[in-house]
């Protein structure tokens, strides 16, 4: 068997201190949705996340900086979460389904506190 490679990625302990410092970023957990009923399920949640990293994307937001994919035991299983920010976490939310209460109330909230601000 032939085994190449083609990257060869050595984290400098600059890179690993900004890695670090992005990571301390990552405060919350996009789970946390579902345990305050922001989502029905683990997919809701993920078409969630999915849209709050294309808002990211398309305004040149690191995702890095953003979300991490981690792996959580949940009822017994390994499960994919995300760690995030909090600027991450409430993308989400406003990402979520509308017609959830939780997630009505969070975009009427942030919409009012707008509307003060402007």
């Amino acid at each position: 068997m032939l085994m190449t490679i083609d990257h060869l990625s050595i984290h400098s302990p600059i890179d690993s201190f900004v890695d670090s410092l992005a990571e301390s970023n990552l405060t919350c957990y996009a789970s946390d949705l579902l345990e305050q009923q922001g989502c029905q399920n683990l997919q809701e949640l993920s078409e969630a996340v999915k849209r709050a990293t294309e808002v990211c994307n398309c305004m040149h937001v690191p995702l890095h900086e953003n979300f991490k994919v981690v792996y959580r035991s949940r009822n017994g299983e390994v499960v994919q979460d995300w760690r995030m920010s909090r600027m991450a976490y409430l993308l989400t939310v406003l990402n979520a389904d509308s017609r959830n209460a939780f997630v009505a109330q969070l975009q009427l909230e942030m919409v009012n506190q707008m509307l003060r601000h402007t």
